[in-house]
């Protein structure tokens, strides 16, 4: 825009320069002309096309518009604009001479730059639309990327694109490659240590039930009994460390309790079970019988009186026990590792229950109310 207004300007000055310049002359060799078809030539030389049809002349001069009048004592000079060109109209001696100036004007510069501005426009939108098929497999990228945030580590990065991004796909995908090869590793290892403890706590079991002494027998029992719990809920962690879907179910949240109690092994005399409802919810059997299972054996093992209550209601589950309040918020307790005191255990009860809940989309809550601990289970907002 600056660059036509200082055209447009600087051509009127030159123009304006160049009509005075001729004008000048021309008033004086009108009157005066020897040879008329001399001086056309002259003027076509210098851009100046002369009006010679007499209708045309009037129609010009009537309908234009003046820009500058000059009067000498010869005669008189008009510069005048019509539909966009400009006229020289000279008087001088009973003499007229309407001449039309057909050299390049600012409207044919200023289409000029147009052209080269939509020119430059266009260029500039093929770039950009190169430049977006070029990062277009950026799209995709994000997406693996979202799906390795997700657990999910069988990533399609074959892309063709810029040098550095495929690079950056090739990276992703060795990470990624190299990730999975030491998950199923790990899986390996964990699972043939479970298979190899298995066989032995299952020939221990089945000894334990020859012993005769009724006290021992129990006693032997119940620690394989233990142990396979215990198997068990690492199979749990590695579930939950894998991010493996839970096989979600319809089913009765009083059957979930009981398979809770079987496979804790509580005393039903240590506990009390309140059923005001019985909701039939979406979740994984093992994995939240063993959620409820810990919160259970929690929940006896820091009470005061060693027992617990469970109240199902009709949008969650209630574990409550007589106790002081914890000593930290229930987040430090949902970090591995973490326990109250120093019983017994590894600390991986609340952060193995937390992570069973996420996987449900289940929230887990805690309060103290009238010296208990009640820790809730929501099954719905």
């Amino acid at each position: 825009m600056l660059s036509l207004k200082y055209i447009k300007a600087n051509s009127k000055n030159q123009r304006q320069k160049r009509f005075d310049f001729i004008s000048q002359s021309l008033i004086w060799q009108l009157g005066t002309i020897q040879n008329p078809n001399t001086l056309i030539n002259d003027l076509k030389k210098l851009d100046l096309l002369p009006i010679t049809h007499p209708k045309e002349i009037i129609h010009i001069i009537k309908h234009a518009k003046i820009l500058k009048r000059t009067r000498y004592p010869i005669g008189e000079i008009v510069i005048l604009k019509h539909k966009g060109s400009y006229y020289i109209w000279i008087q001088s001696y009973g003499n007229t001479l309407l001449l039309e100036d057909v050299s390049q004007n600012v409207d044919t510069l200023k289409m000029l730059y147009t052209t080269i501005f939509i020119i430059i426009i266009v260029l500039l939108l093929l770039i950009y639309i190169l430049i977006l098929i070029k990062l277009r497999p950026l799209k995709k990228i994000t997406k693996e990327i979202e799906k390795f945030s997700e657990g999910k580590l069988d990533l399609d990065l074959n892309i063709q694109g810029f040098k550095e991004i495929q690079e950056v796909a090739n990276a992703l995908q060795e990470a990624a490659t190299s990730l999975k090869n030491i998950q199923n590793s790990r899986k390996l290892l964990l699972r043939n240590i479970m298979h190899e403890l298995k066989t032995p706590i299952t020939k221990g079991r089945i000894q334990a039930e020859m012993v005769e002494d009724p006290k021992q027998k129990q006693r032997l029992i119940q620690i394989f009994e233990k142990l396979n719990s215990l198997i068990n809920e690492l199979a749990a962690i590695e579930a939950v460390n894998a991010k493996i879907k839970p096989n979600l179910e319809s089913l009765k949240l009083s059957d979930i309790v009981d398979e809770a109690i079987n496979i804790g092994m509580f005393d039903k005399s240590d506990l009390q079970i309140i059923q005001n409802a019985n909701p039939t919810i979406q979740a994984d059997y093992k994995l939240l019988s063993i959620a409820i299972k810990n919160l259970i054996d929690n929940a006896i093992k820091y009470s005061q009186d060693n027992k617990a209550a469970i109240i199902l209601e009709e949008n969650a589950i209630k574990i409550i026990n007589t106790a002081p309040p914890l000593r930290h918020n229930l987040n430090y307790f949902l970090e591995p590792f973490s326990k109250e005191g120093k019983k017994s255990g590894f600390g991986l009860g609340l952060y193995l229950v937390d992570n069973i809940l996420k996987m449900h989309q289940f929230q887990l809550h805690y309060s103290h109310q009238n010296q208990s601990n009640i820790f809730s289970i929501i099954f719905s907002q």
